[in-house]
């Protein structure tokens, strides 16, 4: 029995290159098809993967912890207490890069040129230049140090459309825990730009210190304490781990897709998009070699049928043909994901927007900006996916020979031969 299958292997392997022009071409089919979806994931999946971790680290991180009515009226009287004590078993924890607490205040803030509502994000300054990519974004005048209470960062059209620059001064208005009205006067000292056009023209930073006096808060007290993990995709059985043995009775642990909804469902249908033209590659490709294997078993009839003259079984047909699909598989499949990789590191560094044109400032997600240079995602796993999945769709294309030989009527073909 391994004998036979030995041969059989030999003969499917030599089958395959008797018309080489017809095989090249099946091959060529094959590559193609597997690299160009992987090129494109690869492509794809990267600029989610800096999109969500840049927004993460600049908003309330990959999980977020904060009280549990915040998220349907996230309003300043809403906090959760005793967070140094959690903040330091989670700075403990292997899975975790980086805490950050955060205290949000909505406000107006007010020039003689008119009032702009805005988001006032009170943060570690020394720690967000560790974890945030906004620092690096300042344009004009320098980002926050550790100390700057009345000092603020704010985007370049939130300045524009509050004509203020870098040393001027605005009024914020908020309301503390209490609900009664305050008034801090801010100097700006650094003006930032991102690309989107709610966090330029509506968002600041201040120091934590100085945003927990305006709302009343204590030492203890924040709106979020947002956590920043080294695999961002598997956090699900993390959380609920977290919320059975941190969370207290008025705070709840939520993924950045419940915090970021609108980032989560467009890379969501974005991934289907590409998904669904994977697929429409995968109909391209099997019509193509169909129609080879077709042209291929219909000349080979007669070959068959002399072959099951002389006593082959039908059984051994039928398994040569499939050992020459996998044959096909074997080679084009590996063959189209390097050449897909191959290409996406090709391009890696360059700026999309020299290549597809437009503004920086219109790519945007869920209404944050996203990084235009070309950082390709290459993870293995979803290669080997691709290659897998189109491998299987080829061998689907040897049940038609297979068909054919068990329709063959012995007598007719060599009759007719």
């Amino acid at each position: 029995m391994k004998s036979n299958l030995l041969l059989i292997t030999k003969i499917g392997w030599l089958s395959i290159w008797r018309n080489k022009r017809r095989t090249l071409i099946s091959l060529f089919s094959i590559i193609i098809g597997t690299g160009i979806p992987t090129f494109f994931v690869c492509i794809a999946w990267g600029f989610y993967a800096g999109l969500i971790d840049d927004v993460a680290r600049l908003m309330s991180g990959h999980i977020t912890y904060e009280h549990v009515e915040y998220r349907n009226s996230p309003s300043n009287d809403l906090w959760v207490d005793d967070i140094q004590k959690i903040n330091k078993t989670l700075n403990n924890n292997v899975e975790v890069l980086y805490t950050k607490q955060i205290v949000n205040l909505q406000g107006v803030a007010h020039t003689a040129k008119g009032s702009v509502g805005i988001s006032l994000m009170g943060i570690e300054p020394e720690k967000e230049i560790t974890i945030s990519f906004l620092p690096e974004n300042i344009i004009k005048g320098k980002y926050l140090s550790k100390g700057d209470e009345r000092w603020v960062v704010v985007g370049d059209q939130l300045a524009e459309n509050l004509n203020i620059d870098v040393g001027k001064k605005f009024v914020f208005t908020t309301n503390d825990v209490k609900g009664e009205l305050v008034e801090e006067l801010f100097r700006v000292k650094g003006i930032f730009k991102t690309g989107s056009k709610e966090i330029d023209g509506h968002f600041a930073q201040s120091d934590i210190g100085r945003a927990r006096k305006i709302a009343g808060l204590s030492n203890d007290d924040v709106s979020q304490l947002g956590i920043i993990v080294k695999n961002p995709d598997t956090h699900e059985s993390f959380i609920k781990d977290l919320q059975k043995s941190q969370a207290k009775n008025n705070g709840v642990f939520l993924s950045w897709q419940k915090i970021m909804p609108d980032v989560a469902t467009t890379i969501r249908m974005d991934r289907t998009a590409i998904s669904s033209f994977m697929i429409m590659l995968v109909v391209i490709v099997l019509f193509t070699m169909f129609s080879t294997i077709l042209m291929s078993a219909l000349e080979r009839k007669r070959e068959f049928a002399s072959l099951l003259a002389i006593g082959t079984q039908q059984i051994e047909l039928k398994v040569q043909i499939f050992i020459e699909t996998i044959f096909f598989g074997l080679i084009a499949c590996p063959l189209g994901s390097l050449l897909g990789v191959g290409i996406a590191k090709w391009v890696e560094g360059y700026d999309m927007m020299n290549v597809v044109g437009g503004k920086a400032e219109d790519m945007t997600v869920g209404g944050f900006g996203m990084d235009t240079i070309i950082t390709p995602l290459f993870s293995v796993p979803l290669i080997l996916q691709i290659s897998f999945f189109f491998f299987l769709a080829v061998q689907l294309l040897s049940i038609l020979p297979m068909y054919l030989i068990s329709r063959i009527s012995i007598t007719d073909e060599l009759r007719s031969a």
